[in-house]
């Protein structure tokens, strides 16, 4: 028996002391925490090694040695509890490249009392496509043979579907059809899906973000699910950061803000549209708009929204009104909301006075409470990991992993705390005819162009290190 037990001692002590400089390696590998928090853990356990260590050379009575080999255990279990913590937190920074596809979703619909209930049963059948491009036609081609009938605006898509055996258009399409027409998805049947993906195109800025001033566009889309679809970008706000006066400026764009497409003659549209043709196009028609360079993007959805929130245990804000709809309801003043409550008072315009506006401003408070929440060193230091798991697969950004990992590196450093201001755009309600929807007589917001010059002093004064109080 004591033989075995021996042997056990011995075998228990070199896991402990493998574990141990494993949990040192990963530490370092994973490079996130700043210098002087990593030095004294390594030292803890350079320390931990060589204590037990002589302990182990020196017990020989068989009570101490089953004391500290029940020690050792506890102490490997930790270990290696902490080494799967820190390996899955270097798996989520080593997958951020891998997220940089963007997905279009494209319908087959039929009338709703339509005989037709599969893909197959359309060979040979007239197909109407509105709006598609040569791969989305392709991929359709691939599955049946169909007579092609192309519709050019939205009515005729509204009136192809008596007239055509089915219809097939991309769910941006549809959705803005469905936004516009309401009877329409209520006429109609889904039978078929294909998905078409494609590489973004916006590539990589390797600024050092801890020390250069650097733009965000973080765009919101209304979708829920996969955060690669495309869709419209109905939250659309600039985040200017200047690392060394820790000054942020949130510029809100409303939706319905009427601009030109990047690179599109006569691609005059709301600005929402634009995230139909990918964020690309969103970050490029806006830096046209402002006149500066964006940097990065961080592009999120109503599923993004709700699962942070509720990660950190929610967030406050301060509104200047009560309101209700969607039976869901806020008081003037202080809100404490959740996930859900959060993207409803994101999303909620309707009822509130100032419309649009006032949407604008409640989703820079909830950009503001969040970013204020998770750059926190209590939240860092407690919740990070959560964090990093609520956002795998919920976020799609072109910031690099060592970009985060030294922002949150730096943060844990002590960085003080950063002072947040937000402005706005503004503009004119008035109709007008949209790229996306050809024919069409939308409302749109004609932007004024003071307000635009205005955001654009603001943006750069901050880049070029003046503070917000500073700037006339």
């Amino acid at each position: 028996m004591s033989k075995i037990f021996n042997i056990l001692y011995k075998v228990i002590f070199a896991l402990f002391i493998v574990a141990l400089i494993c949990l040192g390696i990963e530490l370092c590998i994973l490079n996130l925490l700043p210098n002087k928090y990593l030095f004294i853990i390594l030292g803890i356990i350079l320390i931990i090694i060589v204590i037990f260590t002589l302990m182990f050379k020196k017990i020989k009575k068989l009570p101490l040695k089953i004391v500290l080999t029940l020690i050792e255990i506890i102490i490997t279990l930790g270990s290696i509890f902490g080494i799967a913590y820190l390996n899955d937190t270097n798996n989520f920074f080593n997958n951020i490249k891998t997220v940089k596809t963007e997905t279009d979703i494209y319908y087959v619909i039929v009338k709703k009392d339509s005989s037709y209930n599969n893909i197959k049963q359309l060979e040979n059948k007239t197909i109407g496509i509105y709006m598609g491009n040569t791969e989305a036609t392709n991929k359709l081609e691939e599955k049946i043979e169909f007579k092609k009938e192309t519709l050019i605006t939205t009515n005729e898509v509204i009136e192809g579907i008596n007239k055509t055996d089915a219809i097939y258009l991309n769910s941006a399409y549809y959705d803005l059809i469905c936004e516009e027409n309401e009877n329409f998805s209520k006429n109609i049947r889904i039978i078929d899906k294909i998905n078409i993906t494609t590489n973004t195109k916006i590539e990589e800025d390797e600024l050092d973000i801890t020390k250069e001033p650097f733009n965000i566009l973080i765009s919101g889309i209304d979708t829920d699910g996969s955060i690669t679809k495309t869709s419209r970008s109905d939250v659309n706000i600039i985040m200017t950061v200047n690392p060394k006066t820790h000054e942020i400026l949130l510029t809100h764009i409303p939706r319905d803000y009427y601009v030109r497409l990047h690179g599109i003659d006569g691609g005059e549209d709301k600005l929402t549209h634009s995230g139909i043709y990918g964020i690309n196009m969103t970050l490029t028609t806006i830096e046209d708009l402002l006149d500066i360079d964006i940097n990065y993007y961080v592009r999120v959805n109503f599923t993004t929204l709700i699962k942070l929130v509720d990660t950190i245990g929610g967030i406050d804000v301060v509104s200047d009104q009560a309101f209700s709809e969607y039976g869901y309801s806020y008081k003037k003043g202080i809100n404490h909301l959740d996930g859900m409550n959060a993207l409803m008072y994101s999303r909620i315009r309707h009822v509130l006075e100032g419309g649009d506006r006032a949407r604008g401003k409640h989703q820079e408070q909830v950009i503001t409470a969040i970013f204020q929440k998770v750059t926190s060193s209590e939240v860092l230091l407690k919740d990070y990991n959560k964090i990093l798991e609520t956002l795998n697969d919920s976020l799609q950004t072109n910031i690099t992993s060592s970009q985060m990992k030294s922002f949150i590196k730096n943060q844990l450093n002590g960085v003080p705390n950063w002072n947040i201001n937000s402005i706005s755009v503004d503009g004119t309600s008035s109709r007008g005819n949209c790229y996306s929807m050809p024919g069409s007589n939308l409302y749109v917001m004609i932007p004024d162009q003071n307000t635009v010059d205005n955001a654009h002093k603001y943006i750069t004064e901050i880049e070029e290190g003046k503070t917000f109080k500073e700037i006339k």
